[in-house]
């Protein structure tokens, strides 16, 4: 099988999102609120778009980027729902 004889498996023959040592590439998001905090996930490219790994291993796909979607669904999660309301 060619597959198996140039080292990547199956599953991911067909992903070509996946780096030369078989690992899918990183991105870095820091907080819009706090620049202490920030994040990094491995991203995939699929046919029908990109989808961004959340901490516990749940792929999402990617909204308007990767980069906010990373940054919306963890750092800045909470802080986002916290932000004082002002009424007119």
């Amino acid at each position: 099988m060619i597959v198996a004889s140039i080292g990547v498996s199956a599953p991911h023959a067909g992903n070509r999102s996946l780096t030369d040592n078989g690992a899918y590439p990183h991105i870095t998001v820091t907080s819009q609120y706090d620049p202490t905090q920030s994040i990094s996930a491995p991203v995939r490219r699929l046919p029908k778009g990109d989808q961004v790994r959340l901490p516990g291993g749940t792929w999402v796909w990617c909204g308007i980027n990767c980069y906010h979607t990373l940054r919306n669904a963890t750092v800045d999660f909470w802080r986002r729902y916290d932000a004082p309301v002002t009424l007119p």
